[in-house]
Order: structure tokens, then sequence, then C-alpha cells
């Protein structure tokens, strides 16, 4: 499994690191050991260990607009274009060419790595996990898995959000929708602590999750995964529900 949430923490140096292993591997002559403007093959990008890189840099800029920072959104059409120069050898036949795709990539994520890096420090663990596990599946195009790991780490957030304020082991024992009737018809009990604007997207995303893990005819498609996993990110990044658990604990 590719840690994507970690990645997006850290994908400047991880950019900087793939150029510079590359630049290494396909760039010096292996007799001289000096480095080349031309690849040592003209195919470099086929190496596995390309593609190691590759595979994550892609998965990376497809998912980085879900963070909903402006600057990586302006810029995610731009740099899939420079992932998909990198997938043609004929577009990084030179290494400046290779050093520019990487660099611009790499620039953006720059601009964002405090922005980045506060939007995900607002997940727990075990949220993260869920997040990532929900991002693999939808990179390689499993939406009915994709919609059952994103409502689950909603789940736990709901959970967190009710018990912080209302201490009771029975909630435990309750699904997803158990636990959103609970609170719908309990709301001065938990303090309100779910904002009304996320009170629509916590039925949608329970309904989707009741299709997605049962044999029904209902069909999960790919707008509908993206739909839900966005909105997951959504829910999961709103600083003022983060803050109501911590308070809540205090």
């Amino acid at each position: 499994m590719i840690y994507y949430l970690q990645h997006l923490e850290k994908m400047a140096d991880f950019c900087e690191e793939f150029k510079q292993e590359i630049t290494n591997l396909c760039f010096t002559d292996p007799k001289t050991k000096k480095l080349c403007s031309e690849p040592i093959d003209p195919d470099y990008c086929w190496w596995p260990r390309f593609q190691e890189y590759l595979e994550i840099a892609q998965g990376v800029v497809n998912i980085c607009d879900m963070l909903g920072i402006a600057h990586l959104d302006e810029n995610k059409s731009v740099m899939t274009e420079y992932i998909l120069f990198l997938t043609i050898p004929q577009a990084i036949n030179e290494r400046k060419y290779f050093e520019k795709c990487l660099d611009f990539i790499k620039d953006c994520f720059k601009h964002d790595e405090k922005e980045i890096r506060d939007r995900i420090q607002l997940l727990d663990i075990e949220e993260k996990n869920r997040l990532n596990e929900a991002l693999n599946c939808y990179i390689e195009g499993c939406n009915y898995s994709t919609v059952a790991m994103s409502v689950s780490a909603i789940e736990f957030r709901l959970f967190s959000l009710m018990m912080s304020k209302c201490p009771d082991s029975e909630l435990e024992k309750l699904t997803l929708g158990q636990l959103i009737t609970e609170y719908l018809n309990n709301k001065q009990k938990y303090g309100n602590v779910i904002p009304k604007k996320h009170l629509p997207l916590l039925e949608h995303c329970n309904t989707y999750r009741i299709f997605s893990v049962h044999p029904k005819k209902e069909k999960i498609t790919r707008a509908i995964a993206t739909s839900i996993i966005n909105m997951t990110f959504s829910f999961l990044l709103d600083e003022d529900l983060k803050h109501k658990v911590k308070e809540n604990k205090k």
C-alpha cells in the first residue's frame, strides 16, 4: 500500500529524491561517472525504479486537490501534464526536460508545504490509516472499496465527536447509520457538535456505504466514488470539528 498522505506532506523532498536517483542511474556515464545531457538508455522511463517513483508521483498529483488548497487546485492540470511527459521517452530525451518536469511539481508542493502539513495534522492516526486505504482503492479504480473505506473514516470521526461530548459505551455497538440516527434524534444531548452543513453529507455517505457493501443492484460509479471521497476529506479536514473533539476531551 502507498501511504499517499505521508507523501503529500513530503512531496517536495520526494521529487528531489526522484530526480537525484534517476539522474545518477540514467544520466551518468558508467565509465567516466560524469553527468550526461542525454540518457544512457532512451527508454529509461520504463526502468522499474523509474516506474516505482512515477507511480507515487502520479497518485499524489491525482489526489492533491482533495485537500482543498487553492494553489494546488490551480496547478493540478499543469502538474498532470508534466506527469504525462514523464511517461513519454521522446518528451524527456534530455536531462533538462526530465528535471523540468520534476522541478515544477516540486515547487508547487514546496509552496504549500506548511498548509499541507497543517491539514493532514488534523487527522488522527486511525483516520489516516482509513483514508490511505481509501486513496489506494480510488487510485486503483475500486469504487466500491473507495466508498466503504472513506465512510469508515467518517464513522470514526463521528463516533469520536459524539463520545467526546457524551461518553457512552453503547455507542460502540452502533453502525454508522445508527450513529447518524442517534445523533439526529438527540442533537442537543450531543451539544449540536456536528455543524448543519455536514448533516446532509453524513446521510448521503451512509446511503452509498450501504450500496457499496451489500449485494444490491445499485452501481457505485467513478463519479459517486469521487464525490464521496472528496466529501470525506471536506468533513475530516474541517478545523472546527477537530477543535471540538479536543475541547470536549479536556
